[in-house]
């Protein structure tokens, strides 16, 4: 009561000092106002009392532009308050009495605002301001867009004062009157309150719970039997910080963690919607989590990593490893519901996904709600529609790709050794081909492969083909013959070729200029000469022409190869040639698509030309990505699209592409065959028999395989070369004697390599594009380019919106920005988060909202000395941590008074530690702890839930029933059909960020507990487990099973109510007493009983 009274006195002197100084404000020139001239502090005045409550309460129904004026009243300039409406005038200077205006605020005669009267402190404004003369500068009323700016900024000024707008202050850890009960500065603030409150803490917990405490919420894993003994045990006053220090640095630690982010950040590994793709690399996003938080690396260099880490010119290098790690932080982009299966395909859903990309970027760093500014000014907090834009286009300036995390050196010896071991196998293959040729080419060979029909020309058999059913006598008139057909045919064709079709990229010299490679499969050039080295007996399928391959060394390495973001293909047909297996694809991406299902699959060996319908695509803006499937941001495709996949294929990084020249043409048909190798066949001499001819059949080929091993064979000859490869005349086999050494060399060197890591996430390719504003949030309603940028709220001067210098997308800076220490928002966020996962709650209790709509800071100087604490630490987590963990306040028994229950029931002052339940994924992997199976390895692929049904078409597959004994963090979260274990105890909904989990208590968890699949296999084999031990009485094996399920000793009263358990359990099962130890069924039920317990799902 004392309190309350002295907070009224204080608010009361406040007010009135407040208004004593606007008296004196408007007193001092007095002299000047009777003149009839408005001073600046006048003005001044107005400018700051008075015209913001006129714009954002009166204006609506009394300006000049209102759509129905109530009673002809126009208060938006200065001549029309003053003239007033339909009752008399609104304001007459000096005159209070006279003044409808002050009349109706007061809601005397009329009543405005009619919904609800304004605040006192408001009216007293207005009848000071009145009195003094009504000083307003408005000499003519605004339009439309002026009173919209006029709305905003007074808005914006009145909203940007809010608590979490303002930098963190410095404030001393306050003077307590009980010093015994802790020294440290955090359980001072929360003592200060308590006691202001008349409140007092709670004892504190014994070491049992507190080490089963700790473990579980540093670990998400229950403590092992010898650390509970050890820590018990020590007496010393180093126990506690010992303890702490054990599970900070236990790899666990980054487990947890990890999955706290992973919540805020929408963690998914598919997208969702019809098809539920899968979320390429996700699971890898999740590992460098977890390795981040292990490392303890400072937190503003992993915001900046997941903002912009393709972007930093210093990329975090993991030399162990091998790995970019910075390079998969904008993995935290590509998360969430992609909707459907091409974005671009249908207005709206685009859209939709910018918006899901905004609100996880604002919530997860700055617990903002920027995404609700998308269809007008943000009704709450200082966010104009323009920032939204200004967002967005930041975002969509960036190519949504796939990225190759590797160190270039992971595989730079092996590729070496296989360079210097091809050019061996090459030289190998050049005999051996000569050899054949000439032992191979003869009148019967030729003969044998002609079919009955005639071959179209440019086969390689199509010249005998013509001859050889002739006489002798004829062969010569016939090949001169050819021979003019030959080159009339290579001539139109090189002149058809010129006139209809530009040339749009050229490989084979080298030139790439405009466009982007990804992957170490492509780091050079593919040279005239090379070969891909394939799986299987025919290790040489087809030669490479010169240009982009990935495949030069192995089908095992990765690539991409972009084309510029362009408008000139819009309208076009491409044609590209190209080779490519194992699911490499050519993809077409439009406008910057998130998904794109415009792609060609290649499972061609040969070349062979490309074409692309761009016909329709008129005005748009479009890039090319020629990518194997490692490297495919939309691999694997959904359903229909591509044949049919198997898990092998699917993770299997074979794959490769070959691409030479692209050129464009108004056409469907592609560019025509040149023949100048065959005019080199014909002019090679006039035979006069077959048997001549066959002679110039073999010195025509032997020469082309001679000069393909000397590098310097023309695209024409390597043509003609992979048509001989389909024939029988050379070898191509694995086990040919004169091969099989160096192939099997070659191919134990290949098996050397580490497949590509490859993560879904950004790149910077383009110019920066500014998005167009959305008028009303309508994609058909389009408004002018809003230049990218951020919030005007961290602008220095803060009268503009920040707009990014960069002639690119802006992530780089948006990234400074936001892991700046003086943003008031992102380190102070994050604190609350920890707070939050270390105590339940937050400081803050809307972790995600720190806007008008959300929660007040129930200890805000805490909050701030918290967050400055954080930020000189180096943005240290294991720091806060510890530091948090160390108090008294943490270490609080979670026994509670009916007063203090009375006084704060939700414990916002932190009288008690609050019980709380264990997450889903803790609850799982307890089980598996508790039954001795938890595999307890870090990082890896996801394995599927479990699942009673399967559906193929949407990728839901199940998984082990025991979740593969590993930790539920490495269970596939998918957005279609979720885990139902996880989900039935409030596992996220991976759509959309998530602050802080529902927490429900449903007689569906319960029946989860008792009949889920998993729950009764993991009790299964926790009973075949204890079969294992060595006890002669249920006791002992009772007493085991309850201490590691429940991390405490066991008294003796629990031990005999659960033996009488164990006695009705085997009576029901008819299970002998003399079987009671050796009977698995009946310790599986125990261990389920256990399970089912509040105690074992629950921490106090």
């Amino acid at each position: 009561m004392q309190s309350t009274q002295k907070s009224t006195a204080t608010a009361s002197i406040i007010e009135s000092m407040r208004n004593i100084t606007i008296v004196i404000l408007l007193i001092l020139p007095f002299g000047q106002a009777l003149a009839g001239e408005d001073t600046s502090a006048e003005i001044e005045f107005f400018e700051k009392r008075i015209r913001p409550v006129l714009v954002t309460k009166c204006y609506e129904c009394h300006s000049s532009i209102a759509s129905d004026i109530k009673g002809g009243l126009v208060l938006d300039s200065r001549n029309a308050i003053r003239k007033g409406g339909d009752s008399g005038p609104a304001v007459v200077p000096g005159k209070i009495a006279d003044s409808l205006l002050y009349s109706a605020l007061l809601h005397d005669s009329f009543e405005m605002p009619p919904d609800e009267k304004l605040p006192q402190n408001i009216i007293n404004d207005f009848k000071l301001w009145i009195e003094s003369g009504a000083a307003d500068p408005r000499d003519m009323p605004p339009n439309a867009e002026q009173l919209s700016a006029q709305i905003w900024e007074d808005a914006f000024q009145s909203r940007k004062d809010l608590w979490s707008f303002q930098a963190p202050q410095e404030y001393p850890p306050p003077e307590v009157s009980d010093t015994n009960w802790s020294k440290l500065p955090i359980d001072r603030f929360v003592l200060k309150l308590l006691s202001n409150n008349g409140l007092t803490p709670s004892t504190s917990a014994d070491k049992t719970t507190l080490i089963r405490r700790l473990s579980y919420i540093l670990t998400g894993l229950p403590p092992t039997r010898q650390e509970i003994a050890d820590f018990v045990s020590d007496e010393t006053a180093d126990a506690w910080p010992a303890i702490i220090s054990h599970y900070l640095s236990s790899p666990h630690f980054g487990e947890r963690f990890a999955r706290h982010w992973m919540d805020v950040v929408r963690y998914t590994d598919t997208y969702g919607y019809e098809w539920d793709v899968p979320a390429k690399g996700a699971w890898r996003y999740r590992d460098y989590l977890i390795r981040a938080f292990n490392s303890d690396i400072p937190f503003d260099q992993l915001i900046r990593e997941q903002i912009a880490g393709d972007l930093l010119p210093e990329p975090r290098i993991n030399k162990e490893l091998e790995l970019i790690e910075s390079h998969i932080g904008p993995m935290f982009y590509q998360l969430g519901e992609h909707r459907h299966g091409d974005s671009q395909e249908f207005e709206g859903i685009h859209q939709e996904m910018i918006d899901n990309k905004v609100d996880a970027f604002s919530k997860a760093f700055q617990a903002i709600t920027i995404a609700c500014a998308r269809c007008h000014d943000h009704k709450l907090d200082p966010i104009s529609q323009n920032e939204y834009y200004a967002l967005a286009g930041t975002f969509m300036s960036s190519r949504w790709i796939s990225r190759t995390i590797d160190l270039p050196r992971r595989n730079a010896e092996i590729k070496n050794r296989l360079s210097s071991a091809k050019a061996e196998l090459r030289d190998l293959l050049v005999k051996a081909w000569i050899d054949d040729v000439k032992s191979n080419i003869n009148i019967s060979a030729l003969d044998a492969i002609q079919p009955a029909t005639k071959l179209p020309i440019g086969d390689i058999n199509h010249p005998w083909n013509e001859i050889h059913k002739l006489e002798d006598s004829q062969i010569a008139d016939k090949w001169s013959e050819l021979r003019e057909t030959y080159r009339k045919t290579d001539l139109e064709a090189e002149q058809y070729n010129r006139i209809h079709y530009i040339l749009v990229a050229d490989f084979r010299q080298g030139d790439i200029e405009g466009w982007f490679t990804d992957g170490h499969g492509i780091e050079t050039i593919s040279k005239s000469g090379e070969f891909t080295v394939h799986r299987g007996d025919q290790f040489v399928k087809s030669l490479l022409l010169p240009g982009v391959a990935t495949s030069r060394l192995s089908t095992k390495l990765n690539g991409a190869l972009r084309s510029p973001l362009t408008e000139e293909f819009s309208g076009f047909f491409l044609h590209a040639l190209t080779s490519g297996g194992d699911f490499s694809a050519q993809r077409t991406v439009i406008d910057n698509a998130f998904l794109c299902e415009k792609q060609q699959y290649y499972a061609e060996d040969r070349y062979s030309w490309k074409t692309l319908n761009l016909y329709k695509e008129e005005e748009r803006k479009i890039f090319l990505e020629f990518t194997t499937k490692t490297s495919n941001p939309n691999f694997p495709p959904r359903w229909g699209l591509g044949k049919k996949l198997t898990e092998s294929m699917e993770t299997s990084p074979d794959s490769w592409f070959s691409v030479s020249k692209i050129y464009m043409a108004q056409g469907p048909g592609s560019p025509k065959k040149r023949l100048t190798a065959f005019v080199q066949l014909l002019e090679s001499g006039t035979p006069d028999s077959k048997k001549s001819a066959a002679i110039l059949y073999q010195q025509w080929l032997a020469t082309m395989v001679k000069v393909w091993g000397e590098g310097s064979a023309t695209d024409d000859q390597i043509q003609v070369l992979n048509n001989l490869l389909q024939t029988p005349w050379v070898s191509k086999s694995a086990t040919d004697e004169r091969l099989k050494p160096m192939v099997d060399t070659y191919r134990s060197l290949e098996s050397l390599i580490k497949p590509p890591r490859t993560v879904n996430g950004l790149a910077d390719h383009d110019p920066g594009k500014d998005y167009r504003l959305n008028v009303r949030g309508s994609y058909y309603e389009l408004g002018d380019p809003v230049p990218r940028g951020y919030l005007r709220l961290f602008s220095k001067a803060g009268t503009d919106s920040v707009a990014f210098r960069s002639s690119e997308s802006g992530r780089l800076e948006l990234a400074n920005l936001v892991a700046s220490a003086k943003n008031p928002l992102t380190a102070r966020v994050y604190v609350n988060r920890v707070w939050q996962w270390l105590f339940g709650t937050g400081i803050v209790d809307t972790p995600s909202n720190f806007g008008e709509l959300g929660g007040r800071p129930s200890h805000p100087r805490l909050l701030d000395w918290l967050t400055l604490r954080f930020v000189d630490s180096g943005w240290s987590t294991k720091t806060l941590v510890r530091e948090i963990l160390l108090t008294q306040t943490w270490r609080q028994s979670g026994k509670v008074s009916a007063e203090a229950l009375r006084i704060d029931p939700s414990n916002r002052l932190l009288h008690h530690f609050a019980t709380r339940r264990l997450e889903a994924e803790a609850i799982g992997d307890a089980m598996l702890a508790s039954a001795g199976t938890l595999d307890r390895r870090l990082y890896g692929r996801p394995h599927n839930p479990f699942r009673t049904a399967e559906d193929e078409m949407k990728r839901l597959f199940s998984g082990p029933v025991d979740a593969n004994r590993r930790r539920m963090i490495y269970t596939k979260v998918t957005i279609m059909e979720p885990a139902k274990f996880l989900a039935t105890f409030n596992s996220p909904n991976p759509k959309i960020p998530t602050g802080a989990r529902d927490v429900t208590n449903t007689p569906a968890q319960a029946l989860t507990l008792l009949n889920h699949p998993f729950a009764t296999e993991v009790a299964r084999q926790w009973g075949e487990q204890v079969l294992t031990r060595k006890d002669t009485e249920p006791l002992a094996r009772l007493e085991a099973m309850l201490e590691r399920a429940l991390s405490r000793s066991i008294s003796s009263a629990e031990l005999s109510e659960w033996e009488s358990t164990l006695f009705k359990l085997a009576n029901l099962r008819n299970v002998p007493e003399n079987e009671i130890m050796k009977n698995q069924e009946l310790w599986s039920d125990i261990a389920h009983t256990i399970f089912n317990t509040k105690e074992f799902i629950y921490l106090r």
